[in-house]
């Protein structure tokens, strides 16, 4: 997301509070003394529930856990590099969508974390998220943290009184058959939608069925195919349900998503990131039985069911005076079975971490999804080939282009494809980047 100057400025004097102290360094190899890191909330209450084994590991090591808040993180990081990497700490928390931003955007200023072995995790993690936190050169400048496979839910209540089996669905194509009969049969819409774009996750569902197909806005070399094959069919598909009157028009708010949850505004699937599984339990506990959860249909028949739905990494900049306590720190709570078990009782992050997923009670059956067991199929869908979803540093300009043409094609009846192409062209004009199809 692009970070103004004036932003930039106004949180300067805020990371300058914060720089490490060189007192707290260690001498090269040790892992002793202190180490700062920065992220919020819920991530924030995981690290520190790791902080006393991993003590009991490195007696000598002092950690300051800092909530900088989101989205206040990125100003503040992006303001730290700009400034060369001064005052950042020795660990960073990264989104997902802000890490091809920040490595383009400063080369050199995040630590390749091959230097302390870190390739070697690679298999233990999901490909797709593993590979969307390296470099296209291998360079690994994240470890995965919170992983976010799609969940694709639906109103168990409306399918059955439609009388529509949710288990005999395979396709995209098929839901939107079945979306027909249920609103003949009970007058709901299949799903809500922020035509007019009020909010940047009206995009939320053509991401979702681009990535189903294997592609996004950029591929691996930062090229533009947001109007490739894939793009264009997904806008085609999101068209075909419009055009058929089962898509209701709701403006984009938190507020709107409780309503959905609580069944104020009844919708018949709602796909989402995994962890709306634990926010259905919190904010929507009187739906118990209502909503369940499977793997998403393929946009293809036999197609993958699969996609990484945002996500976190560690990170550790060059700047770090104490960078190998600060790897060993990351390696415990993400790369070991011990440090994943406390982070994730302390946060409730979904973790990538595939000793994490296999162990034992991590995927039991949910009450509240009618003995379903979310983790379990997120499990299986992680397991899948996902595709790398590569943000880079013109990802808010892409949204913004695919936004406006999504909201031409559903207000207007826009032709999806070259409402795409004129889009991409756009994009490719403004940042400099490459059509990938030229």
């Amino acid at each position: 997301m692009a970070v103004t100057a004036t932003a930039i400025a106004a949180v300067a004097a805020l990371v300058g509070c914060s720089a490490p102290s060189a007192d707290d360094s260690a001498t090269d190899g040790e892992v002793a003394g202190k180490i700062t890191i920065w992220t919020w909330d819920a991530p924030g209450d995981g690290l520190k529930a790791a902080i006393p084994a991993f003590q009991e590991l490195h007696p000598d090591v002092e950690i300051d856990v800092q909530d900088v808040g989101n989205p206040a993180i990125w100003e503040k990081i992006t303001t730290g590099m700009a400034a060369g990497g001064s005052g950042l700490p020795d660990v960073l928390n990264i989104g997902i969508d802000y890490m091809g931003n920040y490595v383009e955007k400063f080369p050199g200023e995040l630590v390749d974390l091959r230097d302390f072995g870190a390739d070697e995790l690679a298999d233990e993690f999901p490909s797709g998220a593993w590979k969307s936190g390296s470099g296209a050169d291998g360079a690994v400048y994240g470890i995965p943290y919170e992983v976010n496979a799609t969940g694709f839910f639906y109103r168990t209540d409306i399918f059955e009184q439609a009388g529509v089996d949710i288990d005999s669905i395979e396709t995209w194509d098929q839901l939107l058959e079945a979306g027909v009969t249920i609103k003949e049969k009970t007058g709901v819409n299949l799903y809500n939608q922020d035509k007019a774009a009020s909010a940047a996750d009206s995009a939320g569902l053509w991401q979702l069925l681009t990535a189903l197909q294997g592609s996004f806005y950029f591929d691996e070399q930062g090229e533009i195919t947001m109007n490739s094959e894939a793009g264009v069919h997904s806008l085609e598909l999101i068209k075909k349900a419009n055009d058929l009157g089962i898509v209701g028009d709701e403006q984009g708010s938190w507020d709107t998503l409780l309503a959905s949850l609580r069944g104020e505004t009844d919708v018949a699937i709602m796909p989402s990131g995994g962890w709306m599984a634990g926010v259905m339990e919190n904010e929507a506990p009187d739906m118990a039985g209502n909503w369940g959860v499977r793997l998403p249909p393929a946009v293809e028949p036999g197609g993958i069911t699969a996609a990484v739905n945002g996500g976190t990494y560690l990170s550790i900049p060059t700047e770090s005076k104490n960078q190998r306590t600060a790897w060993e720190f990351v390696n415990f709570a993400l790369g070991t079975l011990e440090g994943q078990e406390v982070v994730y009782d302390g946060g409730g992050m979904f973790p990538g971490y595939k000793p994490m997923l296999e162990s034992e009670g991590f995927a039991e059956p949910s009450e509240y999804f009618n003995g379903q067991s979310p983790n379990a199929i997120f499990i299986a869908e992680l397991a899948q080939d996902t595709p790398v979803v590569n943000y880079t540093s013109d990802y808010a300009r892409a949204l913004k282009a695919l936004t406006d043409a999504q909201t031409r094609v559903l207000l207007s009846g826009a032709d999806p494809e070259e409402a795409l192409n004129e889009a991409a062209e756009q994009v490719a004009q403004q940042t400099n980047r490459k059509l990938a199809s030229d």
